[in-house]
């Protein structure tokens, strides 16, 4: 483990909005070539109270976020009211989002930010990269036209630098740059009604999980699933009728029905490859080789 410790500023005396209320702003930061950088620890502060513009109803917000190259200003709303604040950065859970962090500015207060991941599991993290770089994008969304400042930010990451070939480097470093070019525009909701979701799920909730009598039995335990008596020696079972179980396990039910005519559906893993794939021979044919050592395939 060869760790890297980055403690880096963000400070910006006077930033002005765009005519939309937006203004961005980037900082690179350069880290080691041909490594695979995990990110171990995120940790932000605000080294000072932001000058802000605007009445209460009027307060800007901001958007801060590390990534490994800079974030695209997307065409989704950061917020629908008055005033409306267009063009926010991808979701936090997008793939070329490392740490994330979002705020209303108050006049003369600190700023209350919320972040994702939150903070206790930002002293954990565990997100990799291979970009030889990672960027810290500013987002301020105000009042159009409208200068703002005292921005003092202070960052500080652990990260695990791993070195790694130049193929996987390279590799990786591709795949993040597509990640980067994030959609403008996400819908990934899936509309469903209550009719639609009746019968179509899982459906144990509601027909109270029926099972097979042997898994409810009292002696279940020294049954498990071959047919035994308790007070009983095991009988010795063989290769077709565990077949013949294996395939009333495996049929199919109806869905408010009992999962197997008599044995559980779980009765199919751990199972030897004979029972699967049919009989073993007794005894394979013996093997024969070439003068150089290879065998003879027939």
């Amino acid at each position: 483990m060869s760790l890297a410790f980055v403690k880096e500023t963000f400070e910006l005396d006077s930033i002005t909005t765009d005519s939309d209320g937006n203004a961005f702003a980037i900082k690179r930061i350069n880290l080691r070539e041909n490594m695979r950088h995990q990110l171990l620890q995120v940790d932000l502060f605000e080294d000072a109270i932001p000058r802000v513009r605007g009445g209460a109803e009027e307060r800007p917000n901001v958007e801060l976020a590390i990534s490994p190259y800079p974030l695209v200003p997307t065409l989704m709303p950061y917020s629908q009211g008055a005033p409306v604040q267009s063009n926010r950065y991808p979701s936090a859970g997008d793939g070329s989002v490392l740490f994330k962090a979002n705020g209303d500015l108050f006049p003369e207060q600190h700023t209350d930010f919320k972040q994702f991941p939150s903070k206790q599991i930002a002293s954990g993290l565990y997100d990799a990269f291979y970009a030889n770089h990672v960027y810290l994008n500013f987002h301020l969304m105000g009042l159009p036209d409208t200068e703002y400042g005292n921005i003092a930010l202070s960052f500080y990451m652990v990260l695990d630098d791993t070195k790694v070939p130049v193929l996987e480097s390279a590799i990786g470093i591709l795949a993040e740059s597509h990640n980067a070019m994030c959609s403008e525009l996400m819908s990934q909701g899936h509309m469903v009604s209550r009719e639609t979701l009746y019968g179509s799920v899982f459906p144990m909730w509601r027909y109270g999980g029926i099972r097979p009598e042997h898994t409810l039995s009292a002696s279940a335990t020294g049954q498990f699933w071959l047919p035994i008596a308790t007070t009983d020696s095991e009988q010795m079972s063989t290769t077709a009728q565990i077949r013949s179980a294996v395939k009333q396990a495996r049929a199919m039910q109806p869905f408010d029905a009992s999962f197997g005519d008599k044995f559980p559906d779980w009765l199919k893993f751990m199972l030897p490859a004979g029972i699967i794939s049919g009989e073993i021979r007794d005894a394979w044919p013996p093997t024969k080789y070439h003068d150089n050592g290879n065998l003879m395939m027939l």
